[in-house]
């Protein structure tokens, strides 16, 4: 990696992420630039993170610091490393200065300054509807971004507080509640996000899906459904990420959503679909549980977040499409075996799960 932003060898992460599943050759194409060693998988971050790797090779060198001091004229006393993300395309620092207190620095290599600046505006539309999002700093050119060591640079407020907790009812109520608030208050996003994730669906193809992802019906009915199926659901700005961890818990209310690197415009039925699995299934049988499932969606029918007409014939597809997804994230990786035989089964399960018990209230 670029010394600029790394200032430690990565010899032992890039090990461990040696055996991660690969994208398509139009990842490369489409985003315009060098792809990172290796593309990874949740459980080999997740290793590496536990292995203390991370931090230990994401030491903020000067040069940064003093690009950040620069840039947003802060007074950049220490940095801090963040581990804990699952995100293997960029690395966040705590850090403390005297004039702005503690602050966010993110270096991404997926995102280039224009995606950074159409994600800022997402966040400032949904903070000034009420939604709890953190605005980042403008540099003294005005600028939200800059980019140095091939890597985005934003720094926003850090918020105390913790990851949200699943096992709460009342916490997933207001994840819940939380989701409705943005998905009304970025309406009307005027464009879409100028360059697509590197974790685009389209970057993941299912040709080398194991027999139990395997589903020609699901891919005729999801191919239908975003061919001119889809166009009797709302299309707006989603997170595209929102799970327990990018929640920040504080003082008994969500504080803060971060982390909008995979924002964009899709269907919002999409990421609600997927958000209830997330908050709605049991850890340890990766099994959805309908009583879960139902108080996040509790939530966010209490804010009115949208419910449109036809919801029940796309739910329960739309979260397998995503199921499915996630589990292509891990198939190539052998250590990740049993994480993704659980969501392979999953898959399996809900073809035979109704979407009344979910959403009939």
């Amino acid at each position: 990696m670029n010394g600029l932003l790394y200032d430690h060898s990565t010899a032992v992460v890039i090990g461990l992420m040696s055996r991660a599943a690969q994208p398509n050759d139009e990842a490369t194409r489409l985003l315009g630039r060098r792809l990172p060693v290796s593309w990874v998988s949740g459980s080999l971050r997740r290793r590496a993170v536990l292995l203390g790797t991370v931090a230990a090779m994401s030491k903020l060198a000067p040069a940064l610091a003093e690009a950040v001091r620069a840039h947003y004229q802060v007074d950049v006393r220490s940095a801090k490393p963040l581990p804990g993300g699952y995100d293997v395309w960029a690395e966040s620092w705590r850090l403390e200065s005297d004039d702005r207190g503690p602050l966010v620095l993110r270096a991404d290599r997926s995102v280039s300054p224009q995606t950074a600046t159409w994600i800022s505006d997402v966040t400032r539309r949904a903070a000034e509807s009420g939604a709890p999002c953190c605005l980042p700093l403008r540099g003294v050119d005005g600028a939200v971004a800059f980019s140095t060591g091939g890597a985005t640079v934003t720094v926003r407020p850090f918020v105390e507080g913790r990851g949200l907790d699943r096992d709460n009812p009342a916490e997933v109520r207001a994840a819940g509640a939380t989701l409705g608030l943005l998905h009304g208050a970025v309406a009307g996003a005027p464009s879409d996000r100028p360059e697509p994730s590197p974790w685009d669906a389209r970057f993941w193809s299912g040709d080398h899906d194991p027999p139990t992802l395997r589903d020609a019906q699901l891919d005729a009915w999801h191919e239908a459904f975003t061919h001119g199926g889809d166009g009797a659901f709302a299309h707006r700005v989603i997170h595209g990420d929102f799970w327990a961890d990018n929640i920040v818990w504080s003082a008994g209310r969500v504080a803060a959503v971060i982390d909008w690197s995979e924002a964009r415009v899709d269907v919002l039925a999409r990421e609600l679909a997927w958000a209830t699995w997330e908050f709605g299934h049991d850890e340890t049988s990766r099994e959805l549980d309908i009583d879960r499932a139902r108080t996040f969606l509790a939530g966010y029918r209490a804010v009115r977040g949208p419910w449109e007409p036809g919801l029940a014939d796309v739910f329960i597809p739309l979260m397998r499409v995503a199921l499915r997804m996630n589990a292509r994230y891990s198939l190539a990786d052998p250590g990740d075996a049993e994480y993704n035989t659980a969501l392979q089964r999953a898959f399996l399960r809900l073809r035979h799960q109704p979407a009344a018990p979910l959403l009939n209230m």
